[in-house]
């Protein structure tokens, strides 16, 4: 029993209290290795920056010795004694040694005071003189190798022991916090274990009472809720039963309702698949028989015999009425996929961009960018995509001055055709919610353009990205599947 006035700890506490104490445990862990690293590092610095500097002292004690030496060799070989500007520099670089003040013998600045002393002027035995100042110099890079490697030796030594206790407290640290997950399996999650049995029990629709594990369970008022729901879900599964018996009969009654509708709307769906390839039919005929009609009606008005300019008449009229008859037509979908062929790119694109450029008005101009390469494309299909992209840009420009900027790249089997021009752009419903058939911007338009290029495009494998270009304008990405010759022929063997 807990003691008079003690409160049981709730069911939060204890389900809370292992993640409580494993964050507890790996906030320590890694503050202690954080702290032994910044600790570690610091003494490296610490060794180090003696060292680095006792190095700098050696190079400039070395850099004296060739010094001196050098100017006793020439006084022995040609008699030349040392100039005062000479032994002053030496001189001086003697004093800078000695305000560095980073030897590790204490007798070495006395060293150091008596070679400068031998460089003093007047010097009446230059040899003599330069003999002595050397050897000091050498005797003082002697005494401070040595130290130096004892130096060396103690920071490697000191270096070991902190490696052995990183090693030590990284192989210690796992097996601790195993042994406390391991107490913590046994003391705090034993809540947590009851609770995934009274889950197994709701999974497989065992509603079977529970009774808590001791007097003072912080769960009992988890099992109580527990034994209340599972009554509950017994009365309603046995209603679920019965319920599930007549539902069974309304269901077979549905069941024969629903095939009917079926059927209707598989009629439905043929009426409307032959609707669309009307529509998309006749949307690629219009254009061309348009551009008959035109011709024909500019060929009425040039000629000048009576009787032919009459029948040129007429047969403009029957175009014009084939016309009509193409826009009424105008309503869904459906194509048949082209097989691919080896094409030169520049010849494919640049046709395509060359031939339209004569219809192009001559405040709309054209780029291309384009590398030539020999792959295997849907011919037609790739130029029946440019040349609506094509259209469509011209349109949007209007009467604007504007420019259409193609580009066609090829690469890991991947051809890349971007269309981009300077008009308004693509309207945001577009970019939001993408192509609707039978939805236009354009007050002439019937909405089926970028439908069928889009279906045109995913016939082939390919996709397409509608977005706004660096101008602001409409621009067109498509991606189609491609296979260069060698590879292609692989394949095919």
């Amino acid at each position: 029993m807990p003691p008079a006035g003690a409160r049981p700890m709730s069911a939060r506490t204890t389900l809370l209290q292992p993640l409580r104490v494993s964050v507890a445990l790996a906030t320590i862990a890694l503050t202690l290795s954080l702290g032994f690293l910044a600790l570690t590092a610091w003494h490296s610095a610490y060794r180090l920056d003696p060292l680095e500097n006792h190095i700098r002292q050696i190079q400039g004690l070395q850099q004296t010795d060739i010094n001196i030496g050098k100017l006793l060799t020439r006084h022995l070989a040609n008699h030349q004694p040392p100039s005062p500007a000479e032994l002053q520099h030496i001189r001086d670089e003697l004093d800078g040694l000695l305000q560095q003040n980073a030897q590790l013998s204490p007798e070495t600045p006395e060293n150091l005071r008596m070679a400068s002393d031998y460089l003093a002027l007047p010097i009446d035995n230059p040899s003599s003189n330069l003999i002595g100042a050397l050897s000091l110099i050498r005797k003082v890079l002697t005494q401070e190798n040595i130290l130096q490697r004892q130096a060396i030796e103690t920071a490697r030594q000191s270096a070991d022991e902190e490696f052995t206790i990183a090693l030590i407290a990284l192989i210690a640290t796992p097996i601790i916090a195993l042994a406390v997950m391991a107490w913590l399996r046994r003391r705090a999650f034993r809540a947590v274990s009851r609770l995934s049995e009274l889950l197994d029990n709701v999974a497989s629709l065992r509603f079977v009472d529970i009774e808590p594990l001791s007097e003072n369970d912080p769960l009992a008022p988890i099992y109580q809720h527990y034994n209340e729901m599972t009554a509950s879900l017994r009365t309603v599964s046995q209603q679920s039963r019965e319920q599930t018996d007549q539902l069974q009969s309304q269901v077979r009654a549905a069941s024969e309702t629903l095939l009917r509708q079926q059927a209707e709307l598989e009629n439905g769906a043929k009426m409307a698949a032959i609707g669309e390839f009307s529509a998309r039919l006749a949307h690629e005929l219009r254009n061309p028989v348009s551009g008959i009609s035109v011709a024909l009606r500019n060929m009425e008005v040039e000629l000048d015999d009576p009787d032919h300019r009459e029948r040129v008449g007429l047969i403009a009229e029957e175009m014009d009425r084939v016309t009509r008859l193409l826009n009424s037509l105008l309503q869904n979908k459906s194509f048949t996929l082209e097989a691919p062929v080896l094409v030169s790119s520049d010849q494919l694109i640049g046709d395509v961009v060359k031939l339209f450029g004569y219809r192009l008005p001559k405040h709309v101009s054209i780029t291309l960018d384009s590398q030539n390469n020999s792959v295997i494309l849907p011919r037609d299909t790739v130029r029946q995509v440019l040349l609506n992209l094509l259209k469509n840009s011209c349109e949007a420009i209007g009467d604007r001055p504007g420019t259409i900027a193609v580009s066609f790249k090829v690469d890991d089997n991947t051809a890349c055709l971007t269309v981009a021009d300077t008009g308004p752009g693509y309207p945001e419903t577009l970019l939001t919610r993408g192509i609707r058939p039978f939805q236009s911007g354009k007050t002439d338009g019937v909405g089926l353009g970028l439908s069928i290029v889009q279906h045109l495009v995913r016939g082939t494998g390919g996709d397409i990205q509608f977005g706004r270009g660096p101008n602001g304008g409409a621009m067109t990405i498509i991606h189609f599947p491609c296979e260069e010759p060698d590879h292609a022929h692989d394949h095919h063997h």
